[in-house]
């Protein structure tokens, strides 16, 4: 497999021409601003230029919703009136070392954007993987199931329901909708994938398969938001962990939670996706946790997932680029195929703009294809599952006037713990999630955090790992063979708020709140110690300032007295979120929530939203179950009213 940059297969034997006038108007850049550019990425990483780094990095902008094109060409402007170009090596790499040390969080947000977009690129061409000892993609399969979803072209269309999303939501919602002999319609953003278009090339899937090429962060850029816009949503291309809602969340949340009939949905919705825990031979990553775990005498259990012949190895490291032997069970292979084989109709790369409605009902979508073409769907009712980023904002451009939508917004913040080990541990292989840890999931009144392992590419590397310089940067990278980590997937108290900009752009407001922020630090704490007993030889935090230390007498509580320094103001610390939650929640009244407990808007008769958004508050636990339960229990009534 030839390394991808800018959407195209760049063949190494020809570099790429630069500078080129239809370049850059393509691009929007002005000459100077492709010199700075060019500047910056060598700067992060010597030879990137040779590579087609920038090019790459400026189709990464593109797709990036949290970057404007304008506000891009300002800051390669600045950097060019400077003329950082023309600085030597040594002097460029002090200048972007200000930059992520500023002050000023837009400054460290500008700094962590380009270095992400350069090391990315830079990590995908196949002569610098093999420089750190990483095998690349995995190429296409050897055999792929064919297809059994046949997509509708986009058009004006009528139905019963519209279903908006097919992610853990959307596909239950659809397969249940669809089952009960309504006639469904099913509008997705991205595009139509099957196994055979998973070859596990990092770059490329995050530029198909994730919303915004996995690259869109909180309006402060202090955390990454990670979903997937393909078919079956972020079920293709999650970690398979599927918990049941905790009971003591259950019973917090109230409404119809604590019932007999949320717990049947619940078994319903893991027994058609296959969870289970006898897929769980550990990865390295996994037995280093257990080790270090064992050692300290603290809680360890096998991680349910929904797979079924999942090979446990090899291909399963690569899975958060979509399973391609078909083992995950996501709503691709599960509740998509069970609502298309009832007859619902799935049409793919078509945006909802807004949801039509007429005296206070609902009566429709308006949508644009990724064409440009404007198409509308006529419905009875619409159930919008697109997550609780997108639903929120689909919610907002339908003016609906509850204050509650787009608030209340749970992240389940993530950073991450890595360290150096003597031994081989090929990060990126294995078992993709084994085990977990409970130890201090309850740290005070319900809220802690759980010790997760994840598969570890270079891109992941790259996210949480700091840049100091050129030689310290790639001296990291380098170290990937032997390096694991441990997730730290915290249960968030305090929440943000998902708005619509004057210019209609989605915008993500969050900040970690201080209680959230102590917990957190009793997870690096607790990280650190897991590792340590492991046998790490050297132990890092995420922070950007590069903070580390080796074993020893005294050491780790020197480290730890170093990340109370830092501490986690936006771009001090890499954090990134997998689990939206709660931002158009269920509830018991129009002042405190967005909907009534079967989904239902308060301000639109007929709007129901049945994804993550629709959450009380943060679950705790991975939230893939919780949502297919809510959507297979509120389904199921609206189907029964609707039939």
């Amino acid at each position: 497999m030839r390394p991808v940059a800018s959407g195209r297969l760049l063949d190494p034997s020809r570099r790429p021409r630069r500078h080129r006038a239809d370049a850059r108007s393509a691009r929007g850049v002005t000459p100077a601003q492709r010199r700075a550019l060019d500047a910056i990425c060598d700067t992060f990483a010597p030879g990137s230029v040779e590579l087609g780094v920038p090019e790459q990095v400026l189709d990464l902008a593109r797709l990036n919703p949290s970057v404007e094109e304008r506000d891009l060409r300002l800051l390669l402007s600045l950097f060019a009136l400077r003329r950082f170009a023309r600085l030597p090596a040594a002097r460029r790499e002090a200048v972007l070392r200000a930059w992520c040390d500023s002050r000023l969080a837009m400054r460290r947000a500008a700094f962590h954007g380009l270095r992400k977009g350069a090391l990315l690129a830079f990590y995908s061409h196949s002569d610098v993987q093999e420089r750190i000892g990483y095998p690349g993609p995995l190429g296409a399969p050897a055999t792929a199931r064919p297809s059994r979803i046949q997509t509708t072209p986009a058009a004006d269309l009528d139905c019963d329901i519209c279903v908006v999303g097919s992610g853990a939501g959307g596909g239950v919602a659809a397969a249940v909708l669809a089952q009960a002999g309504l006639d469904v319609v099913v509008l997705e953003a991205g595009p139509a994938v099957t196994e055979a278009d998973f070859v596990g090339d990092e770059l490329e899937a995050y530029r198909r398969l994730y919303w915004g090429a996995a690259a869109a962060t909180t309006e402060d850029g202090g955390i990454g938001l990670l979903a997937g816009e393909c078919l079956g949503g972020t079920t293709t291309v999650n970690w398979t962990t599927s918990f049941h809602t905790p009971g003591a969340v259950r019973a917090e949340w109230g409404g119809p939670f604590p019932s007999d009939d949320f717990t049947r949905s619940l078994d319903t919705v893991a027994e058609r996706s296959g969870v289970n825990t006898d897929h769980n031979v550990p990865s390295t990553r996994d037995e280093i946790m257990r080790r270090g775990l064992d050692v300290l005498g603290w809680h360890v259990a096998p991680m349910p997932r929904n797979v079924r012949g999942c090979d446990q190895d090899g291909v399963c490291g690569y899975c958060g680029f979509g399973c391609q032997l078909g083992a995950k069970q996501s709503t691709l292979v599960t509740w998509l195929e069970d609502a298309h084989a009832a007859g619902a109709r799935i049409v793919v790369d078509t945006r909802a703009e807004r949801v039509v409605s007429e005296s206070g009902r609902a009566r429709g979508v308006d949508a644009v294809t990724k064409n440009g073409a404007s198409i509308a769907i006529r419905a009875r009712a619409v159930v919008v599952a697109c997550g609780a980023v997108q639903t929120p904002a689909l919610l907002l451009r339908s003016r609906l006037a509850n204050a509650n939508v787009g608030r209340h917004l749970h992240l389940h913040p993530v950073t991450g713990m890595s360290a150096l080990f003597d031994e081989e541990v090929r990060p990126w292989t294995g078992t993709i999630q084994a085990l977990y840890s409970d130890e201090h999931a309850d740290l005070e009144n319900g809220y802690g955090l759980k010790y997760e392992t994840g598969p570890i590419h270079p891109g992941v590397l790259v996210g949480f790992l700091p840049w100091r310089s050129a030689e310290d940067s790639a001296a990291l990278l380098a170290d990937l063979p032997r390096s694991s980590g441990i997730g730290l997937l915290l249960r968030d108290r305090g929440s943000g708020q998902v708005r619509l900009a004057r210019n209609g752009r989605l915008r993500v407001r969050y900040r970690l709140a201080d209680d959230d922020a102590r917990r957190l630090r009793v997870g690096i704490d607790g990280a650190a110690r897991i590792l340590e007993a492991a046998g790490a030889r050297r132990i890092y935090s995420s922070h950007a300032r590069k903070l580390f230390y080796e074993p020893g007498n005294g050491r780790r509580e020197r480290f730890l007295a170093d990340v109370d320094r830092e501490g986690f103001a936006p771009g001090r610390c890499a954090i990134f979120s997998f689990h939206h939650m709660g931002s158009a929640r269920l509830g018991a009244s129009s002042g405190d929530s967005a909907c009534n407990w079967d989904g239902e808007t308060w301000d639109i008769k007929g709007l129901y939203v049945m994804d993550g958004s629709s959450f009380p508050s943060a679950s705790g636990v991975n939230p893939m179950l919780t949502i297919e339960a809510i959507a297979h229990l509120n389904a199921s009534r609206l189907a029964a009213e609707l039939a």
